[in-house]
């Protein structure tokens, strides 16, 4: 539903930004197709390496960064699509965190005006439509890799549009929340010598619904109420990025919450 959604703006707006919606059609299918099969995880970066090469090409990113910035950008696009990937693991996440970076997209256009705003009408329109049927106790569609993965290109594709026009690296707070939970989590299971592309249930969510027996409803909301919050002080009321200082001292701060939070809840339910 996701990709479609660019698909059909696409054709609605004179085929505008061809090289992007190519690189999310590419996305979409080796993610429907590991949806059906087993796709080699070397297939799969390959071709969101390829999608995203459409996607800075769109953009110009070639010309505009330096190469030595090149490898960084590139594994910071491929760590949140994948990443956001990862977090899509109860009812309602997905949707509700895809509608609350889209809807905070809309208000910064209109103190920046560089953004396509019927690309992410469309888009938001699908996630409405999504969420009918996906935020409730037993919902009845899923987003699978081929929505979350499709969403999260164009996220990245978003805030990269973004940070050429700013200049500032802290538009990826916008992502703050997902990003502290699948980073803090995937460096925790390093720690323990686990392997990170095997199926397992420490992302603090998973233990609110595994553990904490938490409304998987409740717990969707709570991540997009957090992330909409930070987006509106930081962003959308002061109409400017914050500087890196700022930026630096909120992913320290939020990171040490998190961990105590995360350190508490596993302590109280170790108990159970």
């Amino acid at each position: 539903m996701f990709p479609i959604a660019v698909i059909f703006w696409w054709m609605a707006f004179d085929f505008h930004h061809t090289w992007m919606v190519l690189g999310i059609i590419w996305v979409s299918a080796i993610s429907l197709l590991d949806d059906i099969y087993t796709i080699s995880s070397k297939i799969r970066f390959g071709i969101q390496f390829l999608a995203l090469t459409m996607a800075f090409y769109e953009l110009d990113v070639f010309s505009q960064i330096n190469w030595i910035a090149l490898p960084v950008l590139y594994f910071i696009a491929l760590a949140v699509i994948n990443g956001i990937n990862f977090m899509d693991g109860i009812n309602g996440v997905t949707g509700l965190y895809g509608l609350v970076f889209l809807g905070s997209m809309l208000a910064v256009n209109t103190y920046t005006g560089i953004f396509e705003t019927m690309l992410m009408r469309y888009e938001i329109l699908a996630i409405c439509v999504f969420l009918l049927f996906n935020l409730r106790k037993k919902a009845l569609m899923f987003a699978g890799d081929i929505g979350s993965i499709a969403l999260a290109y164009l996220m990245v594709y978003l805030l990269v549009q973004w940070y050429l026009d700013s200049g500032s690296w802290t538009v990826i707070l916008f992502l703050l929340v997902y990003g502290l939970d699948t980073a803090i989590t995937i460096f925790d299971r390093m720690r323990k010598g686990e392997k990170i592309s095997e199926p397992h249930r420490s992302h603090l969510y998973q233990i609110l619904a595994n553990r904490g027996k938490k409304a998987h409803v409740n717990i969707a909301l709570s991540y997009a109420i957090l992330q909409l919050g930070i987006n509106f002080v930081f962003f959308i009321y002061p109409k400017t990025t914050p500087t890196s200082f700022l930026g630096l001292g909120i992913i320290v701060v939020t990171g040490l919450l998190y961990i105590a939070i995360k350190a508490l809840l596993l302590k109280k339910y170790s108990k159970v």
